[in-house]
């Protein structure tokens, strides 16, 4: 069978991991990179990149509407590791072009887009799936294995606490990082919808004893709160309910002191079980006695997975594990979040520390951190009380107007602001 023909959309940023991905399928002869969408910005910056794949025969396009207008015929799939609210406008014109599409996550700001979408999917007949590269890794597909044949029983509760501190040169990073909107286009930055949005996904999707499908908030209630000068929150707690009654919180923020996570807990009757840390180790105590360790090492390029999982099922040798109605879920989640909180809490300046230190993204460079003082602390306490931080005594917590919203039938985001 012939390697899937890929085009890849960037010479910079999350693109050059796609580069990267496809590259390692290509030495396994599953793949060929056959073109790249390279600003001549990137060009710029990264020269020797640029020779180098027109040296291996690759075709690079100055934008992904020349690609578009010139380089569909080459390709079987596009993938799409760019802004927020550019990924549905631009994986819906790939898919009317016959193309098939690897999107990054988050689908999209708003669950109308992410409807926009599926529909088209189904119309044209192409495959999706969305880059939640751990959604496919050996340990959360062992994890929900184990939820769905009812080993864990039912599922009670489920937790997810994660601190990844950022710095003001992380939110400056591009024109939407900490951005709400951008003209009339949605963005919905937060740690629970870009750095961390992975973790939400996992959180929903392992929660569910639904085969292949993630859980569905009936109810949702959040705080938000913001300690960096950006328009959207850098810190969210949330608590919800599912279709299926399990009671999920999750904890996270780009503002504490000590990096932490992500750590993910599932509850049921006959076990509980433990994923943590970025390798993803899992270990599952069952109420008998007995217990299961597993994790991702299984081959170096783990986090490659989804990208594997998409060209076998072009191939017709397997299902993709995560498509836009599935991964619906996380996006529904965030929209309810804001919601639920449309007023986000900014942090007084006394409540906050200011410190230069090493930056998580990108590494081995210094950065400008506004870290909230005894966030860690409260966070630790509230997951396991489950609670909002606010109810610890921390004034700073919260949100003006915070209310319960409910998820059923919900398809549009924006009512609350009048779009």
């Amino acid at each position: 069978m012939n390697p899937v023909r890929f085009a890849v959309i960037g010479l910079g940023g999350y693109g050059l991991v796609h580069i990267d991905a496809v590259r390692v399928l290509a030495r396994e002869g599953k793949a060929r990179l056959v073109a790249v969408v390279a600003l001549p910005v990137d060009r710029k910056t990264r020269p020797e990149l640029a020779h180098t794949l027109e040296q291996e025969g690759v075709r690079l396009y100055d934008s992904t509407e020349q690609f578009l207008r010139e380089g569909v015929p080459t390709v079987d799939a596009l993938t799409v590791p760019i802004g927020i609210h550019q990924h549905v406008p631009v994986s819906v014109a790939a898919l009317d072009a016959g193309l098939h599409v690897y999107c990054e996550k988050p689908v999209a700001a708003t669950v109308q887009d992410v409807d926009a979408l599926i529909a088209a999917q189904a119309r044209t007949g192409r495959k999706v799936t969305i880059g939640y590269q751990h959604m496919h890794s050996n340990s959360i597909q062992q994890l929900k294995q184990r939820v769905v044949s009812g080993r864990l029983g039912t599922i009670r509760t489920a937790t997810l606490l994660c601190g990844w501190p950022r710095s003001r040169q992380y939110f400056s990073r591009n024109e939407w990082t900490g951005k709400l909107r951008i003209g009339n286009d949605w963005i919905l930055d937060s740690p629970a919808n870009n750095a961390l949005a992975h973790y939400v996904l996992n959180l929903l999707y392992v929660g569910s004893q639904r085969e292949r499908q993630a859980a569905t908030p009936v109810t949702l209630h959040a705080h938000l709160c913001r300690a960096n000068a950006i328009e959207s929150a850098d810190t969210s707690e949330v608590l919800l309910t599912t279709e299926d009654g399990v009671r999920m919180h999750w904890i996270l923020t780009h503002a504490n002191v000590t990096p932490c996570g992500p750590r993910l807990t599932i509850t049921g009757d006959r076990g509980r079980a433990y994923w943590q840390m970025d390798e993803a180790m899992a270990v599952i105590r069952y109420a008998d006695g007995t217990s299961e360790t597993f994790d991702n090492r299984i081959h170096p390029q783990w986090r490659y997975n989804g990208f594997r999982n998409f060209v076998d099922a072009l191939r017709g040798e397997a299902e993709i594990i995560c498509p836009p109605a599935l991964a619906r879920a996380q996006t529904l989640a965030i929209n309810l979040m804001h919601e639920s909180c449309p007023s986000i809490a900014v942090v007084p300046d006394d409540a906050v520390l200011e410190q230069e230190d090493w930056e998580m993204h990108p590494p081995n460079a210094k950065g400008t951190f506004r870290r909230i003082r005894g966030l860690d602390a409260y966070m630790e306490i509230a997951i396991q009380e489950r609670v909002f931080i606010s109810e610890l005594g921390a004034r700073w917590a919260g949100g003006e107007g915070t209310k319960e919203v409910r998820g059923e039938g919900y398809r549009w985001f924006g009512a609350e602001w009048g779009v």
